[in-house]
C-alpha cells in the first residue's frame, strides 16, 4: 500500500480555497484551464510525510510509531498563504503560521518510517497545497525546471495575495492511496475516501483513505 501522513484543513479554510480557485479558473482562457490538472477539494490536504510503497506489516509498526509521534506533538497554529509552483509540474498555496511545529512533525515521522525500514526521501520539507498538475510535463523534469507546456508564472502571480482564516491543527492523518475507478464515482466520492487527481471525463483516479489519525497532545 502506497501511504502518507497528512493534515487537513476545516472545511472554512476549504471553503476560502475553492473560492480562489474557482475564480482562478473563470480568469483562464479554456486553452490554460485544459493543461491543468485541478486537484478536487476533497482530496485538498498538507502532506507531511509520503511514505511510498509499505508492506501490511511495516504499516501496523509505522502505525504504533506514528500514534507515539503525535503524543509528543503541540498543535500548531496554521494557515494557507501566498503561491508557487514546482516548476513546470505543479500549483500550491503556501502555509505560515508556526512552520517550525510543522517541520518537527514532519522530521519525527519521517524518523519513525526509518525505524521501521521504510525509506524516506531525503530532501527539505516544503508545507503546501496542491491545487493542480499540469498536463504534458515530462518523467524526469525537477522542481528546478522552468520550462514547460504551460508558463505558470503569471497563475502563481494572480494567486499570491491569497490568504485564508488560520486554525489550530491539532490533528494528523495516515492515508492510504488506492487506484482505479471512473471519473462517475470521483465525483460522487465515496464514503471515508477521497477522490484524486482531479479526473474528468474517462480518465481514471486516486482514492484517499483514511487508515489511522491521532490528536497532537504533546505540550
Amino acid at each position: 500500500m502506497r501511504l502518507f501522513v497528512a493534515i487537513t484543513p476545516p472545511r472554512a479554510v476549504l471553503l476560502e480555497v475553492r473560492a480562489a480557485v474557482d475564480a482562478l479558473k473563470r480568469g483562464n482562457t479554456p486553452g490554460v484551464n485544459a493543461l491543468l490538472r485541478w486537484t478536487r477539494p476533497e482530496t485538498w490536504h498538507i502532506t507531511v510525510a509520503f511514505y511510498g510503497e509499505v508492506s501490511e506489516e511495516k504499516a501496523a509498526d509505522l502505525v504504533d510509531r506514528l500514534g507515539r509521534v503525535a503524543a509528543r506533538t503541540t498543535p500548531m497554529e496554521l494557515s494557507l498563504a501566498g503561491a508557487g509552483r514546482f516548476g513546470p509540474r505543479a500549483l500550491w498555496f503556501g502555509v505560515q503560521g508556526q512552520c517550525d511545529r510543522l517541520g518537527r512533525l514532519a522530521e519525527a515521522s519521517g524518523a519513525a518510517a526509518r525505524r521501521c525500514h521504510i525509506r524516506v526521501e531525503d530532501r527539505p520539507y516544503r508545507p503546501h497545497l496542491t491545487l493542480a498538475r499540469v498536463n504534458g510535463v515530462p518523467r524526469g523534469v525537477t522542481h528546478d525546471d522552468q520550462t514547460g507546456p504551460l508558463d505558470l508564472a503569471p497563475i502563481v502571480e494572480r494567486l499570491r495575495p491569497f490568504r485564508s482564516p488560520g486554525w489550530l491543527a491539532g490533528e494528523v492523518e495516515l492515508f492510504t492511496v488506492a487506484e482505479g475507478g471512473d471519473a462517475g464515482a470521483a465525483a460522487n466520492g465515496a464514503h471515508g475516501a477521497h477522490a484524486a487527481n482531479g479526473a474528468t471525463g474517462a480518465h481514471p483516479y486516486k482514492r484517499y483513505e483514511r487508515v489511522a489519525h491521532w490528536p497532537l497532545t504533546g505540550r
